[in-house]
């Protein structure tokens, strides 16, 4: 009987079969780069929560001391330690300026904290491990390659041409599955956009309802405290001007609630000679002015940060130090412009438009006198701030004093 032999793979096939490895590996490769370079990102960023900046504050810290609430809700949740201690021994925790960041930190489970800093350890152990493996794997693979010679040698030429047709129908084939994906993710976040607009035109009525029930709920809140001051400043020894806690700043300062800066016509001298108040005036979004720095009193960069003040709505802060340094900015002030000193001082400058006599022709389109507009200007304030515990009379009859009390009850 005749034996019917079974026909083993052509040479066309076995091409085949190595070009689908070789391309297999290479996307294998390309995939493991990927979670490689998501991986070390992710570290990075773990890594960069946890980092201490000047003075041993970290980003938590920081976001804490500035009232950012969403901040401080997004570095908890990716990992940032509520118990780092910076420098001066104090915590996001203690130097929060808003009760709401307070509480969130209070309630912040720290379990989740310390799940998440033995992640980041044992990723750190899996990255330096993987990376000796893939060492060794290459070491490896070298000394195969160099004893053995690459596999596909003995094809002779008229197969090349059959195997790069082969690539190049692979290549093409994998263009459009990414084409075709790319338009998946397209056709998805429409609908995703679709719906979202669906549930915000359902449920729009009902979240302004909330939020304006929430704002007057933080306005009474705002009352209340200011009321608890003024009862307590009444027992106390009478001192001119008002008093607040580190806390209280942005409702003192930036809010004005109870309208008594305004009802009172002069500026506010911040009076804190633990130097909080001027830490959380730097971190708030102001024209931030070191009177001790030369640089920053000279008259050009003066004119600039009151200009931006008024175009943007937002406050001009001197940071006088521990030095008597209010003569010196009223003489820079004068350098800018004469008279401006006065006319700053007594809110004149913002009246009938007299504050454009601060422009100059370079200054550009950005400061055109189209540029000012009157709701913004309303919300222009001039802030000094003071680390000298009893200011010069002179001072404390231009401006008017508000004192920041520590939590100790101290001043």
């Amino acid at each position: 009987m005749p034996h019917h032999l079974t026909a083993g793979p052509t040479v066309e096939d076995r091409a085949a079969t190595i070009i689908q490895c070789a391309f297999r590996k290479l996307l294998a490769r390309k995939e493991l780069a990927r979670r490689q370079q998501e991986h070390q990102d992710y570290q990075e960023l773990m890594e960069k929560l946890q980092r201490e900046g000047a003075f041993g504050r970290t980003p938590l810290y920081r976001a804490a001391f500035g009232g950012h609430l969403e901040a401080v809700e997004v570095l908890l949740k990716l990992g940032a330690d509520p118990r780092v201690y910076a420098d001066d021994g104090s915590t996001p925790e203690q130097v929060a300026s808003l009760d709401t960041v307070v509480s969130v930190l209070q309630s912040w489970d720290l379990s989740l904290t310390d799940a998440m800093l033995r992640n980041m350890e044992a990723e750190r152990e899996r990255r330096a491990q993987e990376a000796a493996r893939h060492k060794e794997a290459e070491a490896q693979r070298c000394g195969e390659w160099e004893a053995g010679g690459w596999p596909g040698a003995a094809l002779t030429a008229p197969l090349h041409h059959s195997m790069n047709l082969k690539v190049q129908q692979l290549a093409k084939e994998q263009q459009q599955c990414h084409q075709q994906l790319q338009q998946a993710y397209c056709e998805l976040n429409r609908r995703i956009a679709e719906h979202d607009k669906c549930e915000r035109r359902g449920a729009g009525l009902a979240e302004l309802t909330l939020q304006q029930e929430a704002q007057k709920a933080e306005e009474a809140l705002a009352l209340a405290r200011l009321e608890l001051r003024e009862q307590t400043q009444e027992a106390e020894e009478e001192v001119p001007g008002l008093k607040c806690q580190v806390s209280e700043l942005h409702d003192v300062l930036m809010k004005d609630v109870g309208d008594r800066i305004r009802a009172d016509g002069r500026w506010p001298l911040v009076i804190d000679p633990s130097g909080q108040a001027a830490t959380f005036l730097r971190y708030q979004d102001t024209n931030y002015v070191d009177a001790v720095n030369p640089d920053h009193l000279r008259p050009e960069r003066i004119r600039l940060a009151l200009l931006g003040a008024l175009r943007f709505g937002k406050p001009l802060v001197f940071d006088l130090r521990e030095v008597d340094l209010f003569p010196a900015v009223q003489r820079q002030l004068e350098a800018v412009q004469p008279g401006l000193a006065q006319e700053l001082l007594g809110r004149r400058l913002l009246e009938q438009e007299r504050y454009l006599s601060l422009l100059r022709p370079t200054d550009g389109p950005e400061y055109g006198p189209n540029q000012f507009q009157e709701a913004r200007l309303q919300h222009f304030r001039l802030f000094f701030v003071t680390k000298v515990r009893w200011p010069p009379a002179e001072q404390l009859q231009v401006l008017l004093p508000v004192r920041v009390q520590l939590p100790g009850g101290g001043l």
